[in-house]
């Protein structure tokens, strides 16, 4: 028995063992960089989570996770070639560029406490200290292509000018309106008779020729109506519809019939109005620059990793069902001043890790991911070659 036993415990040895040199054999090297199997397949599988937990059609859902697998690994190529790239440029990044980057992230997110951060954290399943990390190592990516790849953007203005004569149907603005309003409220607590006559005595003042903002002024004073909102230009297709019916024809300076609309009853007034147009160059100049230097910039990066490619020693040996990535490494997106903490770019159209925190874009924190979501079974990746 005791035999037995000791064979079992030395063939579940052997077993673990095998399993840990399968999961950490690697499947990239460039230069003195590497990834492993266990790399990719965490990545994967975080990437195939955000995509169900973000993606509500079935089959974009699924193409997505079809793809995954091609994209993970070309994102794996391009951010081993640009931080082993950053290595041989001996680029560093000091703990103060970290604390500023961070800094911007709490900035664009609104978090304005440690405990806010904290929590923010802990609801995304990182560390300070990870966060940290991949901060810097982003940062250190983005050290290389400025140095290297930003000399190289450059945008002639006759080749604006070209572009915008090639597309000036592109800058054609809508017929838009001035406009601003006053609305008597629901919650103002007169009845609706009482707020149909307040709504029509306003009105006959402004058409007398009183200030919309003097007209409403007693009554703003008692809650019943708001202060005098501007709403600005608007396009069609920006107000509700019923308030854009009653509105959009009328003169400069009338006001609108009282319109029952979300709030109460809405006075809108006309302050001006202009026709639908293509601006001059000089309007749309900064605008067109803005869009074709990002190009430029996207093909240099591009030609840039084929460069580096060259230039590098590269070893590749991708799970079977990543064996495509290729196809996905010439459309290097780009990414801004501080990229997301998801990694390296994706072309257009394939499935993207969302950032744990992306520091580039404000609003709320990403949805935590489910304890219960699913993930559906990854293709499996094949053994390693038998040695020799």
């Amino acid at each position: 028995m005791r035999r037995t036993l000791a064979s079992l415990l030395l063939l579940l040895a052997c077993s673990s063992t095998v399993h840990a040199e399968v999961l950490n054999r690697v499947v990239l090297r460039i230069n003195d960089r590497i990834a492993t199997l266990r790399d990719y397949e965490q990545r994967r599988r975080e990437m195939v989570r955000e995509i169900l937990r973000r993606e509500q059609d079935p089959e974009e859902r699924q193409r997505l996770i079809s793809q995954s697998a091609e994209t993970v690994f070309a994102d794996m190529f391009r951010e081993l070639l640009l931080e082993s790239r950053a290595d041989q440029l001996g680029i560093d990044i000091s703990d103060a560029q970290v604390d500023v980057a961070i800094s911007q992230l709490r900035q664009n997110y609104n978090i304005k406490t440690d405990q806010e951060f904290a929590a923010a954290l802990a609801q995304s399943g990182m560390t300070v200290q990870q966060l940290r990390a991949q901060l810097r190592n982003t940062l250190r990516v983005q050290e290389v292509r400025g140095r290297e790849v930003a000399s190289r953007v450059k945008v002639e203005e006759e080749d604006l000018r070209r572009y915008y004569r090639k597309n000036l149907e592109q800058f054609r603005q809508p017929e838009q309106v001035q406009l601003r309003e006053a609305v008597v409220l629901e919650e103002g607590g007169a009845p609706a008779e009482e707020r149909s006559r307040i709504a029509s005595e306003i009105r006959a003042k402004v058409a007398a020729g009183v200030p919309l903002a003097d007209a409403v002024a007693e009554y703003a004073e008692k809650g019943t109506v708001s202060n005098v909102i501007e709403l600005g230009w608007v396009s069609p297709g920006d107000l509700d519809k019923n308030l854009e019916t009653a509105v959009w024809k009328l003169p400069k300076n009338s006001v609108s019939e009282p319109v029952a609309a979300r709030g109460g009853l809405h006075l809108v007034q006309v302050i001006d109005r202009r026709e639908s147009r293509i601006p001059p160059f000089s309007e749309v100049s900064a605008a067109i620059q803005a869009r074709e230097e990002e190009r430029v910039f996207r093909d240099e990066v591009g030609k840039y990793l084929t460069e580096l490619e060259k230039k590098s020693l590269i070893v590749a040996k991708p799970p079977e069902e990543a064996a495509g990535f290729r196809r996905y490494l010439a459309a290097a997106a780009v990414e801004n001043d501080i990229e997301g903490l998801s990694g390296g770019a994706t072309p257009a159209g394939a499935p993207t890790a969302a950032p744990v925190i992306d520091p580039t874009k404000p609003g709320a924190l990403p949805t935590p991911k489910p304890v219960d979501a699913t993930v559906p079974e990854l293709a499996p990746s094949p053994p390693p070659p038998p040695a020799g």
